[in-house]
């Protein structure tokens, strides 16, 4: 296939950090954006799916693999100037996300600091609106490049053009499957001071003392909270073989969100009352808080899968676990809690193959 190597029955387990699911039918690596057009044409033309594989961080691939081909994304390149008020980086799709955030920091640019310590690639950042500790990468993105794969053409998005909203974007929604994002040209701020928003980000601060933090005191504090809640990778720690938070933290209004706490204070004790973050036309609930009070505690085991020991966002691989296990256990989750609360959580990860989260066991 020209200039890209294609390979057959190639495992996407060891390329995802949950560590599961089957192989792919065929797989490519694109080193170079010829290659993406490549694979691209190489699909159509035989009539098979085609999947883009970034850091394998936020994707749950079926037992049966998937049955098409799997382009996995190894852009490079990083380049970045000074443009008036902004630093303004350009990068390749294909390059690693924490390492960007630890170079933006150290040189003194405003933007990325609470999204420390999220594993991934840049390219897949503006397709999930990527955010942690009140911090969102739409608040960065100037533009992207993507190639729209019908047409074979590169088209420029602003970030007006990209349609972001919680954890959403174009190419996540209505444009899912139809581009494939090939470099982010980000707007940062030097000299900025650091986006203190979050109450834990805020207590973790003020606990160590530091009331007036710089850039590198965010960056080491979220990844101080992110390693406590084991959402930093360690291979050394079986907790973070996982997607990261496996359900999106819902938006109630405000009338709702009375409702929840009244109702779950004729429950039994409510001591420090029912945590929430405003945001606009409504709040943010921590979808962690609602699996708890959903009856689910850290460490519950599934068979090979369960739910992390740190934090109950997390649905963990606890060795030998399968897809059909773990979205077992994530139908069972997302049912209580809308039983409880008349909320329906969304699974943040990509689900890849045939296995939609209602799939139980077979008996």
């Amino acid at each position: 296939m020209g200039g890209l190597e294609l390979l057959e029955d190639v495992p996407l387990a060891p390329f995802t950090t949950l560590g599961i699911g089957g192989p792919a039918r065929y797989y490519a690596r694109a080193t170079e954006r010829d290659h993406v057009g490549e694979a691209v044409r190489w699909a159509s033309a035989r009539g098979l799916p085609l999947f883009v594989l970034g850091g394998g961080s936020n994707v749950v691939v079926a037992d049966e693999g998937f049955p098409g081909l799997v382009l996995h994304l190894a852009l490079s390149g990083v380049e970045a100037r000074l443009d008036d008020s902004a630093a303004v980086v350009t990068v390749a799709a294909g390059e690693e996300w924490d390492a960007l955030v630890e170079r933006t920091v150290a040189e003194g640019w405003a933007g990325f600091e609470c999204l420390s310590g999220i594993p991934g690639l840049a390219g897949a950042t503006p397709i999930q609106n990527v955010g942690a500790y009140g911090q969102e990468v739409s608040e960065t993105v100037a533009t992207l490049e993507a190639l729209e794969l019908s047409t074979g053409q590169v088209r420029r998005f602003g970030n007006a053009d990209c349609g972001f909203g919680y954890r959403q974007s174009r190419f996540k929604g209505a444009d899912r499957g139809r581009y494939v994002i090939l470099e982010v040209t980000y707007r940062l701020s030097p000299g900025g001071s650091p986006a203190v928003r979050y109450p834990e980000l805020d207590r973790h601060l003020s606990e160590a003392g530091c009331a007036h933090p710089t850039l590198r005191d965010v960056r080491a504090a979220v990844l101080a909270i992110r390693r406590r809640k084991s959402m930093v990778l360690d291979p050394a720690d079986p907790n973070t073989r996982s997607v990261g938070s496996f359900f999106m933290n819902p938006v109630v209004t405000a009338g709702r969100l009375a409702e929840i706490a009244e109702a779950e204070r004729r429950r039994g004790p409510l001591p420090d009352g029912l945590p929430s973050f405003p945001v606009p036309h409504g709040a943010k609930v921590p979808a962690g808080w609602l699996i708890e009070r959903a009856g689910f505690a850290r460490g519950l085991r599934r068979g090979g899968v369960g739910i992390s020991d740190r934090h109950t966002l997390a649905l963990v691989n606890r060795g030998g676990g399968t897809a059909r296990e773990l979205l077992a256990l994530a139908g069972e989750i997302r049912d209580r809690v809308r039983e409880r609360f008349g909320i329906l959580l969304e699974p943040e990860p990509v689900l890849v193959g045939p296995q939609p989260l209602d799939r139980r066991p077979a008996p």
